[in-house]
């Protein structure tokens, strides 16, 4: 066939197969293979995939720690009247030496898990499930020298597709001022790339390109249009904590802050979570007072605009709520209730089961996107640091 067709309409060919078909394709022939395996196939098959996610109903993957088999779970489910009966098994082939690993983030259908235990973190890995591919990255100098601590991040970079793990250094106990002082003053930052010779790399000279030493990076975060966005509160002033959004471009690898409004600013940090609702950044304020029980959602309407922040709704659950989770796609909002059952709650207060009960901390929920990621690389490969 390759004596007829020209390259250009292989491509248009194969990136519109069922994925499956795809990898089958990929085994044909070398050339085939180095097609398929490219950048600009990767490229041009993930354009179209968003494209045709983007016009009919998602698909969401769920993680969990089943309480009663005692086993870490994942599952995807159609984001239509379906979800909450119909879930599909996604076999993993890991298993974290605690119960379950932390999920950094996900991004470009590729998850980012972490097997960490009171902050000592050794492993990292890169999963694609659409394609049953995985990859081990060690992360070095993972002892922990109090009072700093390592927070992660993850996203997948937009132009080059290639996923990135951020690995920050940051004060993280504000407790005993004079051991503070003795710390740089910024943190040490430091990005693993699967592009750049697969290895850690801290080129980070100048100190505007990260953050203040007294700058508090929490793990909650998303990655949003190519950006990672961490919850942070700024503890420069004593008299005037706040806090904000701590941003990093993974096409030019910078920083930046992102300020929020004064009502959320003024919140405490472990009362606030980052998410992504219909397209924008959304923020939720929680307040676990027994009794008082409430989550509020904030949305950023126009990205990068402060003054676009608005808060859309409350959720009053006195005596039941535990956390909240996520967005499903037309905005109702996933929680973790403290009887261990994740419910969806609509936009109009009706709660609807999804018969799900794990553990609270072990909830996750993201949306689930076929992609090449990690196509070319071998399944289960270590990557240690140098």
């Amino acid at each position: 066939m390759s004596d007829y067709l020209p390259s250009d309409l292989y491509l248009q060919i194969l990136k519109r197969l069922p994925l499956n078909s795809i990898l089958q394709c990929s085994t044909v022939c070398k050339s085939w293979n180095s097609l398929i395996t490219s950048n600009d196939f990767i490229s041009a098959h993930h354009k179209l995939t968003k494209s045709i996610d983007g016009n009919g109903a998602q698909t969401l993957l769920v993680r969990y720690f089943d309480r009663t088999h005692k086993i870490e779970k994942y599952i995807i489910g159609k984001d239509d009247e379906t979800f909450g009966s119909q879930f599909s098994n996604v076999e993993f082939q890991y298993a974290s030496t605690t119960a379950y690993f932390r999920v950094v983030g996900y991004c470009d259908g590729v998850v980012c898990l972490s097997d960490d235990l009171f902050d000592s973190m050794y492993m990292v890995i890169l999963w694609n499930p659409s394609i049953r591919k995985s990859v081990r990255v060690l992360v070095p100098n993972y002892e922990q020298t109090w009072p700093q601590g390592t927070v992660l991040g993850f996203g997948v970079c937009p132009r080059t597709h290639d996923p990135k793990i951020m690995r920050i250094v940051c004060v993280n106990d504000f407790s005993v001022p004079h051991m503070v002082r003795r710390i740089q003053d910024h943190s040490c930052v430091e990005v693993f790339s699967l592009a750049s010779g697969a290895n850690w790399r801290n080129h980070f000279g100048g100190n505007h390109n990260r953050p203040h030493k007294m700058i508090q990076i929490t793990w909650s975060q998303i990655c949003f249009n190519g950006v990672i966005h961490w919850i942070a509160c700024d503890k420069q002033l004593e008299s005037n904590l706040r806090c904000l959004i701590i941003t990093f471009d993974l096409v030019h690898e910078v920083f930046a802050e992102m300020p929020l409004p004064d009502a959320l600013a003024r919140q405490h940090v472990s009362k606030l979570s980052v998410s992504d609702r219909k397209g924008c950044v959304a923020v939720m304020e929680y307040d676990m007072e027994k009794g008082k029980e409430c989550c509020g959602v904030w949305v950023m309407k126009e990205y990068g605009v402060m003054r676009s922040w608005e808060k859309l709704l409350m959720i009053h659950l006195p005596g039941l709520l535990r956390k909240p989770i996520g967005f499903r796609m037309k905005g109702e909002t996933v929680v973790a209730m403290k009887n261990n059952e994740l419910v969806c709650v609509e936009c109009n207060g009706n709660i609807e089961s999804l018969d799900l009960y794990g553990n609270i901390r072990s909830f996750f929920l993201g949306r689930y996107m076929e992609s090449l990621i990690l196509v070319d690389k071998q399944d289960g490969q270590l990557y240690a640091p140098c």
